[in-house]
C-alpha cells in the first residue's frame, strides 16, 4: 500500500517554481533598446558622412577654381584671394564634419563594446546555469536509481516518504522550466549576438570611409597650401613691382606739386584722347565698311570665287568673347587704386580705367578680338615723352586701346585684323616705369573693366 501511495505521487504534475536566471532576460532587452538607439546612431553617422562628402566636393570645386585661376594667364589675385578663402571655408566646414564624425564613432564603439561584455557576461551565465542544471539532472538519474521501495522501507516515517517524493516531483518541475528559461535566454541573445555582430560590421565600414575621408581631407589641405603659396609668390612679385614703378615715378615727379601737375596733364591728355580715338574709330569703321564693299563688288565680277585676302571683313560681329592681347604679372587691376599717377574719375581719387600687364621687353602682343585697326603711332598728347599705341574698333560700340607697346609697324591704320593676330610688342614708352602693356576697353567714353569681356 505505501508503495502504490508512493508511486501515485511520483506520477502526479506538481506545481515547482522557476530557478531560472534572474534578471538575463530584463538585461538582454535592455540591451536591445541600446541596439535599436546604436543602429539610431549608425544611421545619422551614414547622414554625416554624406554631408562629409557634400562637403568635399564643394571644397574640390573651390580648390579646382583656384587652381585654374592660378594655371592661368594674368591672374586676378583679388579674385584669387577671395577663391583661397573660399576653399578655406569649404575646408573647415568639411574638418568640422569629419570632426564629429570621428566622435560619432568613438561613441559607437563604445556602445558596441558594452553590448559585447554584456553579451560575454550572458555567455558566463548561461554556462553557470547549464552547469547546475546538469548538476541537478545527475543528482536526479542517481536517485531514480534508487529504488522507492528501498526508501519506503528505510524510512521510519511514512510522512517523511511523502516529503521526499514531493520535494523529488518538485524538482522535476523547477528542472524544466530551468532548461526552458535557458533555451528562451540562449535564442535572445544568440539574436543580439548576430545583430551586434551585423553592427560592428557597419560601423567598421563607417569608419573606414571616415579613414578615406581624412585622406582626402589631408590632400585637399596640402593643395590649399600649394595654392596659398603660389598666391603669396605672385602678391610679392606684384607688390615689388608696384614698389620699383612708385619709386621711379616718384623720382620722376618730385615734389607734391609736380606730381598733381603731372596728374591733371594726364587727365587733360586722356580727355583729348578720347575725343579723337571717337573720330579715328568712325573714320576706321567707314574705311573698312568700304574695303569689305570693293571687295564683294570685286568677288561678284570675277565670278563670285573664294573668299579674298586679309584687308576686309568689318569689325567681325559676333565673333565672340575677348581673349587676352598679352600675357604676364598684372600688376594693377581696373578701377580705384592707390597709384598716384592716375586722374580721379567717380568716388575714386585715382581711377585705373585699364589692366596693366607686366613681362619683358619684346613679348607679343595679339588682337583679342576681331576688329579694325583705327590708330598706330605715337599718342599725340603724351607731350614730351609719349607712349607708342595701338587702338581698335569691335564690334558692339567696342573699342581697345594698347599702350606703352614698342614703336614697330606690324599693322596699319584701317587694317582688319583677326582675334589672335599679332599687332605689336610689349615695350616701355611713354610715362611707363617698365615694360609692361596697359590695355583698356571703351565703349564710348566710358572704360569697361576687361576681364569681364575675357
Amino acid at each position: 500500500m505505501a508503495l502504490v501511495v508512493v508511486l501515485s505521487l511520483v506520477l502526479l504534475p506538481g506545481n515547482a517554481p522557476g530557478v531560472g536566471a534572474q534578471g538575463l532576460g530584463d538585461r538582454i532587452s535592455e540591451a536591445r533598446q541600446r541596439q535599436a538607439a546604436l543602429q539610431r546612431a549608425i544611421d545619422r553617422q551614414k547622414q554625416l558622412l554624406s554631408d562629409l562628402k557634400a562637403d568635399q566636393s564643394v571644397a574640390q570645386s573651390a580648390l579646382g577654381t583656384t587652381a585654374r585661376s592660378l594655371a592661368g594667364i594674368n591672374a586676378d589675385q583679388a579674385a584669387l584671394r577671395k577663391e583661397v578663402q573660399e576653399a578655406q571655408d569649404a575646408i573647415d566646414t568639411v574638418q568640422a564634419r569629419r570632426d564629429s564624425l570621428a566622435d560619432e564613432l568613438r561613441q559607437l564603439d563604445w556602445t558596441l563594446q558594452l553590448l559585447e561584455q554584456e553579451i560575454a557576461d550572458g555567455d558566463q551565465e548561461l554556462d553557470e546555469r547549464r552547469r547546475l542544471l546538469g548538476t541537478r539532472l545527475a543528482e536526479a538519474y542517481r536517485s531514480q536509481n534508487t529504488s522507492l521501495l528501498e526508501q519506503v522501507l528505510a524510512d521510519q516515517s511514512f510522512s517523511d516518504v511523502l516529503t521526499a517524493a514531493n520535494a523529488y516531483l518538485s524538482y522535476g518541475d523547477q528542472d524544466a522550466q530551468m532548461a526552458q528559461d535557458i533555451g528562451a535566454d540562449q535564442r535572445a541573445l544568440d539574436s543580439l549576438r548576430a545583430l551586434t555582430t551585423a553592427t560592428r560590421y557597419r560601423t567598421d565600414r563607417l569608419r573606414r570611409d571616415t579613414q578615406d575621408a581624412e585622406v582626402e581631407l589631408r590632400d585637399q589641405k596640402a593643395r590649399l597650401a600649394r595654392a596659398r603659396e603660389r598666391l603669396k609668390e605672385l602678391e610679392d612679385e606684384t607688390q615689388a613691382i608696384r614698389a620699383g614703378q612708385l619709386s621711379d615715378f616718384r623720382k620722376i615727379a618730385g615734389n607734391a606739386r609736380k606730381q598733381a601737375a603731372m596728374v591733371a596733364a594726364k587727365a587733360k591728355a586722356e580727355r583729348k584722347l578720347d575725343n579723337k580715338i571717337a573720330s579715328l574709330v568712325a573714320e576706321a569703321k567707314r574705311r573698312a565698311a568700304a574695303a569689305a564693299a570693293a571687295a564683294a563688288k570685286e568677288n561678284q565680277t570675277n565670278g563670285g570665287g573664294g573668299g579674298g585676302g586679309g584687308g576686309g571683313g568689318g569689325l567681325g560681329e559676333g565673333s565672340g568673347s575677348f581673349s587676352w592681347p598679352t600675357y604676364g604679372l598684372v600688376t594693377q587691376e581696373f578701377g580705384c587704386t592707390g597709384f598716384p599717377l592716375e586722374p580721379p574719375r567717380g568716388s575714386c581719387a585715382h581711377f585705373h580705367d585699364g589692366i596693366d600687364i607686366a613681362n619683358g621687353d619684346g613679348t607679343p602682343v595679339r588682337a583679342p578680338a576681331d576688329g579694325v585697326v583705327a590708330f598706330v603711332g605715337w599718342n599725340p598728347y603724351d607731350g614730351s615723352d609719349p607712349s607708342f599705341m595701338l587702338v581698335m574698333g569691335h564690334a558692339g560700340g567696342l573699342e581697345s586701346r594698347f599702350m606703352h607697346l614698342q614703336s614697330r609697324y606690324v599693322v596699319r591704320a584701317g587694317q582688319s585684323v583677326k582675334k589672335g593676330q599679332l599687332i605689336g610688342y610689349m615695350g616701355n614708352t611713354g610715362n611707363s616705369t617698365g615694360a609692361h602693356l596697359h590695355w583698356e576697353i571703351y565703349r564710348g567714353n566710358t572704360p569697361i573693366n576687361p576681364r569681364s569681356l575675357v
